[in-house]
């Protein structure tokens, strides 16, 4: 299992993401925050908020759920990333596992 990490430029685009990730069955318990990112000019960092959505998925399928992003967001797609999951509770792994595509 991975936790995978989206960066947007906006909700409505990260609501989308969602939308079709759920319907494509490749993202699940999905949640969505404002992202504050520091980018500096010299010394002085500059501010620019984004939308982090993220969610869970089976590490298998890492890479259907990169290229379904890249194809919805194109270059709206500020950042993506994953982190493996090493521990979830017995329920939530086991619906992870039963609904997600198989592979």
């Amino acid at each position: 299992m991975v936790r995978i990490s989206f960066l947007t430029l906006n909700e409505t685009d990260a609501v989308a993401l969602a939308a079709i990730l759920n319907q494509r069955r490749l993202l699940m318990f999905d949640t969505i925050e404002e992202h504050v990112d520091l980018l500096w000019d010299g010394e002085r960092p500059d501010r620019r908020t984004l939308v982090h959505l993220c969610g869970f998925t089976k590490a298998l399928l890492y890479s259907a759920v990169e290229r379904t992003a890249l194809e919805t967001l194109g270059d709206r797609l500020v950042r993506i990333w994953a982190q493996p999951v090493t521990s979830l509770d017995q329920r939530s792994t086991r619906e992870l596992m039963d609904w997600t595509a198989k592979v």
